[in-house]
């Protein structure tokens, strides 16, 4: 038998950005909950999700127009870098789980690179 199995265990679900502050955490479950379960009571992404919260946040991302050009568009709020673990919400941004496109392959070995820096807080 694991830790887990034999002692009664918390689990929390933290939110940190890249200078390894921590953000927001939940109050904390039972040790059997899994990642899809805390999200839906952690209060920031949720937050997140329905638009109440960072709000005030701004930042562009290039996207291609219908002539193939690059372009900056603005978009206002948050999301949030998580594992394949979570609920597919529009603001948890997972890496690609199966792809042969070396773009995805390569973007998903930046989010989860971005995924290790916050894993330095701990």
């Amino acid at each position: 038998m694991g830790f887990k199995s034999s002692q009664t265990t918390r689990t929390y679900n933290l939110t940190v950005n890249h200078r390894y502050k921590i953000l927001h955490s939940t109050k904390g479950g039972p040790g059997r909950w899994n990642d899809k379960i805390l999200v839906r009571f952690h209060d920031f992404v949720s937050g997140i999700r329905d638009g109440s919260t960072m709000q005030d946040v701004e930042y562009e991302l290039l996207e291609y127009d219908k002539n193939g050009e690059s372009i900056a568009i603005k978009y206002r709020g948050a999301y949030v870098i998580v594992d394949n673990g979570y609920l597919h919400w529009s603001c948890t941004v997972p890496p690609f789980k199966h792809t042969s496109w070396q773009t995805e392959i390569r973007w998903s070995k930046w989010v989860e690179s971005m995924r290790k820096d916050v894993e330095c807080t701990f």
